[in-house]
């Protein structure tokens, strides 16, 4: 067994047994190997009856990229078995070190095959938006990784919720506003309008990048913005987004029901 199948074995059996395993060091996977062990991963998935369902970016802000020496984001891949449907409690039992993260969620009406795309090509083949959440879910201890390990990781992709859909506008979608409440206190609020890491510009550099990957982006999928407030741990409790004029609720137990 080589050492690449080894960590992508110890990466599954860490996910089959809710255990978070020993991080690596940080130089031992560069960043082009991490996207390669996360294909395999994402491929054997797939082989195994999981449809790719979309991809998530992550590493957005300048801050996160420069912590580990990077200038762009990174993404991971989401698929079917990852999305959870609205009014299902999500057993925090299931998941190993999960983080609570509120992201704009944008569903292409279209495929895109590879080629040069402007802006507003790529903007046009957004057919919807809604509220998210993604529940990313670390294997390696304490969050501990280098960029190739997270990327191995698929990006920390654990699971993910989509809020009531709206016909996507590019001008008025522009600018988003977001609150987020716990327990019917408040947890966080901002809008889009002036970030660094807007989430249309995110979606623009993700289509691009996974091109340039050799990736194809299919009618259907979604793509998750990056994180609009700073990741937090869940507590047993009722989330409530408010976005887009409507309001996605999750409700995390300490139940060990399947999520």
């Amino acid at each position: 067994m080589s050492g690449t199948d080894a960590l992508l074995n110890r990466l599954h059996h860490a996910t089959r047994t809710v255990q978070a395993i020993e991080p690596l060091a940080p130089e031992a996977l560069d960043l082009v190997s991490g996207y390669a062990l996360q294909r395999r991963a994402l491929d054997a998935r797939q082989a195994a009856g999981e449809q790719l369902s979309g991809w998530k970016i992550a590493f957005a802000g300048s801050a996160a990229q420069k912590r580990f020496g990077l200038d762009e984001p990174v993404y991971g891949g989401l698929t079917d078995h990852m999305c959870i449907q609205t009014n299902t409690p999500v057993a925090l039992s299931r998941l190993i070190q999960p983080k609570l993260e509120i992201e704009v969620a944008m569903v292409l009406g279209r495929s895109l095959a590879p080629g040069d795309y402007q802006d507003e090509e790529i903007l046009a083949a957004i057919a919807e938006v809604a509220p998210a959440f993604e529940i990313a879910d670390c294997r390696w201890q304490g969050w501990a990784f280098g960029v190739g390990a997270f990327l191995a990781d698929n990006a920390a992709a654990g699971l993910y919720c989509i809020g009531p859909r709206a016909a996507f506008d590019p001008v008025a979608h522009a600018q988003v506003a977001y609150r987020l409440e716990c327990a019917g206190a408040l947890v966080g609020e901002g809008d889009t309008q002036g970030r660094e890491d807007n989430p249309l510009a995110n979606l623009c550099w993700l289509v691009r990048r996974l091109l340039a990957d050799g990736q194809t982006l299919e009618a259907g999928q979604v793509v998750l913005s990056g994180a609009l407030l700073a990741p937090m741990t869940i507590q047993p409790s009722t989330y409530c987004l408010q976005m887009f004029g409507t309001e996605l609720a999750m409700v995390f137990t300490t139940d060990a029901a399947p999520v």
